[in-house]
């Protein structure tokens, strides 16, 4: 009798005489990964407290909430049973606030997770469906719509008021200071430890290493992913620089600047969208290098990185379901090859 095996929410072969089971190392379970997510995050929420004070508590709580909330009603509408343990909203609301600005209108974070949930999650059937991320889909079409809002930062380490308005002078971010100036005020220490203008959890170079080690280490994300798409990126900076006045300077600017590092770990890694086996996360990560790059250069385009996670998240589908295909041919092929020698020995005795 076959066995049913669900590798994840996306990838779920039947293990017999017919198919293949591909093998993921150190696979975990979807909940497991969401709380590890969470922890790591919450370093994340702590050092963004640190640097602009309770509204990023607060912004926090709104984010979560309304995505959560917004899952729930997208479930109930369709129909379904919502499940009690379900982390990813949890998640999503999350990194949907770290993304911000700390200055963020609270309605702006309530409408980007409704887009995020209903037009990036639900849309395509759920979870277990998605086709794209959907906390980048509600982030981009925020951007889109306010763009003042979200793409102009506070200063760190200065204190904002707990009302939705927020009257602190804003500034645009790092990716779009290195265009007119090439090299920032900003030194490089300040940099690794995220004192520059930025989305309010994704500025912490540093942590965000740590962080990288650490789900990595867990299985919690894709390290492969994370590694080839930082490596690209470094390489083609390192080939092609467009910042800094050496090499080196363009290799550390490309991977500090416009969210990169936060989004390879938590975007390009996601549980539900990365693809499952080695090879094609490694063809994953470096294609994404390549597309953030180019966009980078040809379109200086702001937060470059999650339009190209954005267009490789389809192909990453495109990616598995070819490799269990070759998988099961070359099997296939093998098998022929074993049964045929097996022919050759018997005809010799």
């Amino acid at each position: 009798m076959s066995e049913i095996v669900k590798l994840s929410p996306r990838f779920v072969q039947i293990k017999g005489k017919d198919t293949v089971m591909l093998k993921v190392k150190g696979l975990k379970s979807e909940k497991a990964v969401n709380i590890d997510t969470l922890l790591v995050l919450s370093v994340l929420i702590f050092m963004s407290w640190f640097y602009y004070g309770w509204r990023v508590v607060i912004v926090t709580l709104i984010s979560v909430a309304s995505a959560y909330i917004s899952d729930i009603i997208c479930v109930k509408l369709c129909g379904k049973k919502y499940e009690k343990d379900d982390l990813s909203a949890v998640v999503g609301g999350v990194l949907m606030a770290l993304m911000m600005p700390a200055s963020v209108p609270y309605h702006i974070v309530i409408l980007a997770n409704i887009f995020a949930i209903t037009l990036g999650k639900q849309f395509f059937g759920g979870k277990e469906h998605n086709i794209f991320n959907p906390v980048i889909v509600g982030y981009l079409l925020s951007a889109i719509c306010w763009k003042d809002l979200v793409l102009k930062y506070p200063k760190p380490e200065e204190m904002l008021p707990l009302t939705s308005a927020v009257e602190n002078p804003l500034s645009v971010s790092l990716t779009q200071t290195l265009t007119y100036a090439p090299t920032p005020s900003n030194t490089i220490v300040d940099i690794v430890l995220g004192k520059f203008y930025g989305p309010m959890g994704t500025t912490h170079i540093f942590l965000i290493l740590i962080c990288a080690c650490i789900l990595s280490f867990r299985h919690s994300t894709s390290g492969l992913t994370f590694f080839c798409g930082t490596v690209t990126i470094a390489v083609l900076a390192y080939l092609y620089p467009a910042f800094g006045i050496t090499r080196a300077e363009s290799v550390f600017y490309e991977l500090s600047s416009g969210t990169v590092l936060f989004s390879l770990l938590f975007f390009a890694g996601d549980y539900y969208t990365v693809p499952k086996t080695i090879s094609t996360r490694i063809v994953y990560g470096v294609l994404i290098g390549v597309v953030t790059v180019l966009f980078q250069r040809l379109g200086n385009t702001e937060n470059a990185i999650l339009y190209a996670i954005l267009i490789s998240n389809p192909i990453a589908i495109s990616l598995d379901d070819n490799a269990f295909s070759f998988r099961k041919l070359w099997d296939e092929i093998v098998e022929d090859m074993k049964a045929s020698k097996t022919k050759t020995v018997e005809k010799k005795k």
